[in-house]
């Protein structure tokens, strides 16, 4: 088990991948339009929140597509964001440069809240 690993930390190390190695994540959360800006609501405890933004090598712009699409869709509106973490200088300190968006559902809520307030 180590050695498939280890052969690939080795390549990594040694320049040998095919492309930079991103540090994506999955968020799961609902997004709003706030300010003309797209915010990630997590479905955390915290419900933390993230400023989405369209990375500078994307051509497809996915967040912009995304903030045209969410003037006709029902609130809330569920997507599952594989980005990438950034610190910003806003009142939320967190962004995301998004790589992609799957499972965009609108009137669907992953939070907490919103389950215990509909019973």
């Amino acid at each position: 088990m180590r050695r498939p690993l280890l052969a690939l930390a080795s390549a990594a190390g040694l320049g040998l991948c095919a492309g930079p190695v991103l540090a994506q994540d999955l968020y799961i959360g609902t997004v709003a339009v706030q300010k003309d800006q797209v915010i990630l609501t997590r479905c955390d405890l915290a419900a933390n929140r993230y400023v989405l933004r369209d990375r500078d090598s994307e051509q497809d712009k996915p967040v912009a597509k995304l903030r045209e699409r969410l003037k006709a869709l029902k609130a809330p509106v569920y997507v599952e964001v594989i980005g990438e973490y950034v610190e910003i200088k806003t009142d939320d300190g967190n962004a995301l440069d998004v790589i992609g968006l799957e499972n965009l559902t609108a009137g669907k809520s992953c939070h907490l809240a919103d389950a215990l307030g509909s019973q």
